[in-house]
């Protein structure tokens, strides 16, 4: 920046999208957008519902066999 009439340099990165001319939008395209998005397959759960629900699971069969658990003297 030059103090003296405080004028700014710019220089555009290389990574800046430019449209080629005026009329052109910068919105990007459905398969642009499309890319961007995660593949989830049909019945896909994520891992800590599933993990949740085996330990549920496994919860609820101890506290079954803890309920008719009999100590035999």
């Amino acid at each position: 920046m030059d103090q003296n009439n405080m004028t700014v340099d710019f220089q555009p990165s290389t990574s800046m999208v430019m449209p080629h001319n005026l009329g052109e939008s910068m919105e990007p395209t459905v398969e642009e957008l499309e890319s961007e998005l995660p593949v989830v397959y049909d019945g896909q759960i994520p891992l800590g519902e599933l993990l949740s629900r085996v330990v549920q699971s496994i919860y609820a069969e101890l506290s079954e066999l803890a309920e008719t658990y009999v100590v035999l003297d």
